[in-house]
């Protein structure tokens, strides 16, 4: 599946950013150093914790800075 947007697409798309937070269809997503973006929360709030949660993480020196991980919201829908 291509998620990639067209230039020409003008369909309803909103995008807040404020920080490191963005809103994309409904859903709250935060931006990284890393340069990945994580989410969907579906609250702002949500988002704001599991960012505090990645930063501990990635200041406590147990997991690489170049490394390509993300901490991702578990999905118990789709199978490992």
């Amino acid at each position: 599946m291509n998620t990639a947007r067209r230039r020409d697409d003008s369909g309803a798309y909103t995008r807040f950013r404020s920080n490191r937070f963005c809103k994309e269809g409904g859903k709250w997503f935060f931006l990284t150093r890393e340069g990945t973006m994580e989410g969907p929360f579906d609250y702002r709030a949500a988002a704001e914790l599991r960012l505090a949660d990645y930063i501990k993480v990635m200041t406590s020196g147990l997991m690489p800075t170049d490394c390509d991980l993300s901490i991702l919201p578990l999905d118990p829908s789709k199978p490992n």
